[in-house]
């Protein structure tokens, strides 16, 4: 019985998996096969979490994870390239890691940020090899990105470790705030293709940034040490807009 199931589910796999296999599933070829080139406009939208790598912080165990949101739009020029612009709203937050905690400190900080972003794709958008090129699209496509920008930020620390909103406490911000950072975003992710209109991509990117104040602890408070940077694990959907061509007939155009 055991042999039977497994030979099944081999088959199963064989059937699913092999793209050029004679018994594919419908829904696979319909999901992998399109009339819609790869270049145009995409909305994005999407959400995760950061993490901060600060004065008084670099490790997961001292990182609050703090929620991210963001929209952007994407112009594809080929199945290769493509360059973004994005808008995310993010929130850091940490405790001092030091088990001794000379500063007794923790931080949270809210900060807008506006990027420009190249993306490459490591592999072509179609499959195919060689110089033969299909009409069908890879249903998983890895890509590299990498960007620069600016953050405008306000960080707020306070002794403890509890929440901002039960501190009876502040401290003093170590410079004026609002305040604004140039940041430099760099890594990558995976785009699940499920139709011409709607992808999702996973990806992982790194902030590096020219503050030292993202947990409002600076040279003064900690000297000798490097700037803030932090990292970002979000999920953006793509939605590419069906654009009509040719919206008037012949015969609209010669008013018949």
């Amino acid at each position: 019985m055991n042999r039977k199931i497994t030979v099944l589910t081999f088959i199963l796999c064989i059937l699913l998996f092999l793209p050029d296999a004679a018994g594919q599933s419908l829904w696979r070829k319909r999901m992998l096969e399109s009339k819609m080139p790869e270049r145009g406009l995409v909305v994005l939208a999407g959400g995760g979490i950061a993490a901060i790598r600060s004065d008084i912080c670099g490790t997961p165990g001292c990182n609050e994870f703090q929620p991210v949101f963001g929209i952007g739009a994407l112009y594809k020029f080929d199945p290769l390239w493509s360059a973004s612009i994005n808008l995310d709203y993010v929130k850091l937050g940490a405790t001092e890691k030091s088990p001794a905690r000379p500063l007794d400190l923790s931080f949270r900080t809210e900060l807008y940020e506006v990027t420009g972003n190249i993306h490459f794709n490591l592999l072509d958008a179609y499959s195919g090899s060689g110089g033969y090129r299909s009409s069908r699209k890879r249903f998983v496509v890895p890509y590299a990105k990498f960007g620069a920008g600016f953050i405008y930020y306000t960080a707020t620390s306070y002794p403890g470790t509890g929440n901002l909103d039960e501190s009876q406490t502040k401290y003093d911000p170590e410079r004026e705030y609002p305040a604004f950072g140039i940041v430099i975003p760099f890594g990558g992710g995976l785009r699940f293709r499920f139709s011409d209109q709607v992808s999702v991509a996973p990806e992982l990117i790194y902030h590096l940034t020219s503050t030292d104040y993202l947990d409002n602890v600076g040279p003064r408070l900690a000297p000798g040490t490097s700037r803030d940077h932090y990292g970002v694990a979000s999920i953006r959907l793509m939605y590419t807009p069906s654009i009509k061509e040719n919206i008037f007939s012949r015969k609209a155009q010669h008013g018949k």
